[in-house]
């Protein structure tokens, strides 16, 4: 196993703990399970890590396993490691900490839809 997947894979293993409880509160175990079991079948370590990866950040966690993630092991010229944007509706007057990160939504306060931020 090379050494960023075993770093990944080890962090992966020390938060499983909260991670599952993310996708229970997400309604989500179902995907982390069946990544888990995929491992378990064919000891793909790297698609392992880059699955639960992608899953925490659909599930609202922007940053995933952590800041060495790069989609596809992919630098961008110039830039670096890299990874996708990331998307919240947060309140359109930037006068609260609410984050609505599926669907739409409005503010009743100001009468207002939600604001798209992009990080």
């Amino acid at each position: 196993m090379a050494g960023d997947e075993s770093i990944r894979l080890a962090r992966l293993c020390e938060q499983l703990t909260a991670i599952r409880g993310v996708a229970e509160h997400r309604g989500r175990t179902a995907e982390l399970d069946a990544a888990i079991s995929a491992f378990r079948e064919n000891a793909d370590a790297g698609a392992l890590v880059s699955a639960v990866d992608e899953s925490l950040r659909s599930w609202g966690v922007a940053r995933g396993l952590g800041e060495h993630r790069s989609p596809g092991g992919a630098v961008l010229p110039h830039l670096g490691g890299g990874h996708p944007v990331e998307e919240a509706l947060v309140c359109p007057a930037g006068r609260c900490d609410r984050v609505v990160l599926e669907g739409d939504g409005s503010c009743e306060l100001f009468a207002a839809p939600l604001r798209l931020v992009r990080l």
